[in-house]
């Protein structure tokens, strides 16, 4: 064996080896920085084939291999890596890499090259990509940059510039406009937030989805709860189909869960507006079904006197008021409102007149609307619809009033049916018919008609009244012969 002894021989002075001559003279002071240096480059050697044979391809980022020791290398560098890193759940989140630089000496933040994950979640795969990114291993975020694009469960595509995920809490952001592609249909929006426990994506600012039952915008935010298939987006929402619009400060949408996602209903809640062609719905709360064309509008008990607290629709100058109202929008590709039901105090105001009731039925493409005193739910009741104009007033069981469809906005016609009552300044009238017409600004009376003033009274068949003048003429027909009968009593002092 080799006697390593003989190496400390050979370099003391007082050795029993036959050095050359001169040799010891001139070679001291290099013979002893070579006995120096001889051992460390042996054991850098030997360091370096320790260290070589544990360095592989596939690392765990997670793990605390970057504490840099005494003589180790000082920043760490990685081709074709494979890390992974754990979430709340003990899932493991894998993400390959063309390579990984620590940024600096022990910084445990790593610049990543190419980056490609698979994020599970607890109904499938997020598998992501982009041009690079940073892993911080203190906090276990990673920050992606350069089209990242991920797929969720092979169904949504989201494309942005820039993304954030937390592996500690399965949370993920980010501040840059996002797009995404899926059963969702088409969103647009300025930032994001994604939690992956709960599978609930928010859109952030002026965001929109683009589906199949219409289109949903919102100005603050939407936010998607995937597990339950509904969203809630705030900020002055609006539900956009076929031409209709529902615009809302708050709006839930609820969608069906097979196949690609459709709008199956919407609740709009604070300043609802739904908006037609031709008319403009205000109310506090609505409730909107795509499947049939159905809005519901409901008005507040809390400012009924200033009319503000009732469903109002607008339809050129006329206004309609009602505590509730039932639309029904087209669904054949029309863009309209088909018909409407008005319920409980609804009132129709017009440039001159005004009508009363309890029950209405609005018809758009005929410019009618049929008003009842009292409910059609509650028959035995009779209650009175009214109409004012002026100091006139017109009064039946039910009156179907119908609006100009033209340029001038206004009530066209009234007809008046179930003991029609006219009152005017200076008398009344009753029949079992009547028809208003306001351009002549006369009513007509038909049927048991009889004209009252001061106490006396006039029978017959027809009467007319001129709301200006204030004067009735009655007649008889051929049941009567003509003829009309009255009495008259004489005034007293």
């Amino acid at each position: 064996m080799f006697d390593t002894r003989k190496i400390d021989v050979y370099f003391e002075e007082t050795n029993k080896i036959k050095a050359p001559k001169g040799f010891l003279e001139k070679g001291v002071s290099w013979r002893r920085v070579f006995k120096l240096v001889l051992p460390c480059v042996a054991a850098a050697l030997l360091g370096v084939m320790v260290v070589m044979p544990n360095v592989r391809k596939s690392v765990d980022l997670h793990d605390d291999i970057t504490i840099p020791h005494k003589n180790e290398m000082e920043k760490l560098h990685i081709e074709q890596t494979v890390f992974s890193s754990t979430d709340n759940k003990n899932r493991v989140n894998k993400i390959t890499a063309d390579s990984v630089d620590e940024t600096s000496p022990g910084s445990k933040i790593m610049k990543i090259i190419n980056p490609r994950g698979r994020i599970p979640t607890d109904s499938g795969i997020v598998e992501i990509v982009s041009k690079e990114g940073f892993f911080n291993q203190n906090t276990n975020i990673i920050n992606l940059y350069g089209s990242v694009r991920a797929v969720v469960d092979n169904n949504t595509v989201i494309t942005s510039s820039e993304v954030n995920y937390d592996f500690n809490t399965g949370k993920g952001k980010g501040n840059k406009p996002v797009n995404a592609k899926g059963d969702w249909g088409t969103l647009d929006a300025e930032a994001f937030d994604y939690d992956k426990n709960e599978e609930i994506l928010t859109l952030k600012g002026n965001n929109t989805i683009k589906g199949n039952g219409g289109i949903l915008n919102a100005h603050d935010k939407t936010i998607i709860y995937q597990k339950e298939n509904k969203s809630v987006s705030t900020g002055r929402a609006s539900v956009l189909q076929k031409g209709n619009e529902l615009f809302a400060d708050k709006i839930i949408a609820y969608f069906n869960g097979s196949g690609k996602r459709e709008l199956v209903r919407a609740e709009a809640y604070g300043n609802v507006i739904v908006k037609t062609p031709n008319e403009t719905a205000f109310g506090k709360e609505g409730y909107y079904n795509p499947q049939i064309g159905e809005v519901v509008l409901y008005g507040s008990s809390q400012n009924r006197k200033n009319d503000r607290g009732y469903v109002r629709v607008r339809q050129g100058d006329n206004v309609l008021y009602a505590e509730k109202m039932v639309a029904k929008l087209a669904t054949d590709g029309r863009k309209d409102l088909q018909n409407m039901v008005a319920l409980g105090s609804v009132k129709v105001v017009t440039p001159n007149e005004t009508v009363a009731g309890k029950e209405g039925h609005y018809n758009p493409s005929k410019g009618e609307i049929v008003m009842y005193g009292d409910f059609l739910t509650t028959p035995r009741k009779k209650g009175r619809v009214v109409i004012h104009q002026g100091e006139n007033t017109l009064q039946a069981e039910k009156i179907t009033a119908y609006l100009n469809k033209g340029r001038k906005k206004d009530l066209q016609k009234a007809i008046a049916v179930g003991n029609v009552e006219v009152f005017t300044p200076k008398g009344s009238a009753r029949g079992d018919k009547g028809v208003y017409s306001p351009e002549k600004n006369k009513v007509e009376l038909f049927d048991n008609v009889r004209i009252e003033q001061n106490g006396n009274f006039i029978d017959g068949a027809y009467a007319e009244t001129d709301l200006l003048t204030s004067v009735s003429r009655i007649t008889g027909d051929e049941n009567t012969g003509g003829r009309i009968h009255g009495i008259f009593y004489k005034t007293r002092k």
